[in-house]
């Protein structure tokens, strides 16, 4: 969803990033890494960031005075937020900071937020017959399953 959004609003502004699987990525990396990725897709040269505080402080200069659309996909800790996306003053007027997480309690600041409901178990069994399947119906034998998989994952 955040990815459809991303796509649809991208033309309204001057900078755009969108970084996906940042709770994975900080697992395997540092967030000096994400800061790097995030000025990259910015086309802000990222040569200078070589800790932490370093990319906080690049991301808040050459970012200030810009309309900027950022998507934090997967975020899970409140560190990585204050790294990437610290403050509105970080970001000129008309920014947009989407952030998506699986723990509410990461967005400590008050954030205008929305929960994404789930489909209805008719459309959830439809989707996954059509991507498990590549048809609406699931093969022969796998009835059960297919509605113990959709009742599991939610």
């Amino acid at each position: 969803i955040a990815r459809a959004v991303f796509e649809t609003i991208r033309c309204r502004f001057e900078v755009i990033c969108f970084l996906a699987d940042v709770r994975e990525d900080c697992e395997r990396k540092d967030i000096t890494h994400m800061q790097k990725q995030l000025l990259d897709q910015m086309n802000i040269s990222s040569n200078a960031v070589y800790n932490k505080y370093d990319g906080t402080t690049i991301i808040q200069n050459s970012l200030r005075l810009k309309k900027v659309l950022l998507v934090l996909d997967d975020v899970n800790h409140e560190k990585q937020l204050e790294n990437l996306a610290g403050e509105q003053a970080w970001f000129g007027s008309g920014s947009r900071v989407i952030i998506t997480t699986r723990d509410v309690e990461v967005l400590k600041e008050p954030y205008e937020t929305w929960k994404v409901e789930g489909l209805v178990d008719s459309e959830a069994f439809n989707l996954f017959c059509l991507k498990a399947f590549k048809q609406p119906e699931p093969a022969e034998g796998f009835l059960d399953l297919s509605q113990e998989v959709i009742k599991y994952s939610g």
